[in-house]
């Protein structure tokens, strides 16, 4: 009988973190705008990405929300920087993580754009430079298994200490890190990235049931039957990226479970899918 009992008891589990869960109720963050226009990276193609001139860039264009990217230096702190390496974007070499702080501020993050200089931005130093308004959504760059870099962590931390959790969303490829995140403070909102998910990969849509995520980050040409389905049984809102075509930006604003669309142009996102912040 107790054998039985602990069956049950473990078929129970199973079935509500596979299939019963709920997604957090995510309207505060369109508490402000009813729609959110990210700038992805900010205004990349104006500004160097994912620097402090970028972001200021895309919310002068007309931005509500701004798509950055976060790593953890060596020496513990949060900055913001896409790739894993600095080669592409700055004048540096080797993995942003084994780098401290200080090594990252020597260097210039506007490698490819003539005459420029601009830093390597804390975290911090982004949020406070940008209106208290805005929607962020923080990528995690971490892809470990173990999580020995501590990102999603320490971003938990840093939501915490600047009272950001209204308007911030921790999104990942890696549905460990939203699980992660949830097991930290399962009332921050995370979202799930997809880039064509292979079946036996965690990031199709049947990762859901291991991350649990608050909402969906799909690459516009994933926008698949499997996204679109559990973003309808669990009512989850999406946020595709990056959308640079004026006429899929168009197509994806007529969708009502579409809340949000992360483009590389800010100006033409707003000129396009501006009368959606009227509504």
């Amino acid at each position: 009988m107790i054998i039985f009992l602990l069956i049950v008891l473990v078929l129970a589990l199973l079935l509500y973190h596979f299939f019963i869960w709920k997604p957090l109720d995510t309207s505060v963050l369109y508490k402000n705008y009813p729609y959110l226009l990210f700038g992805h990276r900010g205004a990349p193609l104006h500004e160097p990405e994912n620097t402090i001139p970028s972001f200021q860039r895309a919310i002068t264009d007309g931005c509500n929300a701004i798509e950055l990217d976060v790593h953890r230096t060596r020496d513990g702190h949060l900055v913001v920087f896409h790739d894993d390496t600095l080669e592409r974007t700055s004048n540096g070499t080797g993995r942003v993580a084994e780098h401290t702080l200080a090594e990252l501020k020597a260097l210039n993050a506007a490698k490819t754009w003539e005459g420029r200089q601009e830093q390597i931005p804390m975290l911090q130093e982004v949020v406070d430079a940008l209106p208290d308004s805005i929607v962020f959504n923080f990528e995690i760059k971490n892809f470990s298994f173990f999580s020995e870099q501590r990102t999603e962590l320490e971003l938990v931390r840093f939501i915490r200490e600047n009272k950001l959790r209204d308007r911030v969303v921790l999104s990942s490829f890696n549905p460990l890190n939203i699980w992660r995140v949830k097991m930290s403070d399962p009332r921050i909102f995370t979202a799930l990235l997809w880039f064509n998910p292979s079946i036996l990969s965690l990031r199709h849509p049947m990762g859901v049931h291991l991350s649990h995520p608050d909402l969906f980050h799909p690459f516009e040409d994933s926008l698949n039957w499997g996204v679109k389905f559990w973003s309808k049984v669990k009512k989850i809102p999406m946020h595709v990226w990056v959308v640079n075509d004026e006429e899929r930006m168009k197509t994806f604003a007529r969708d009502p479970m579409i809340k949000g669309i992360m483009s590389d142009n800010p100006k033409l996102l707003m000129d396009t899918v501006g009368h959606k912040l009227r509504q």
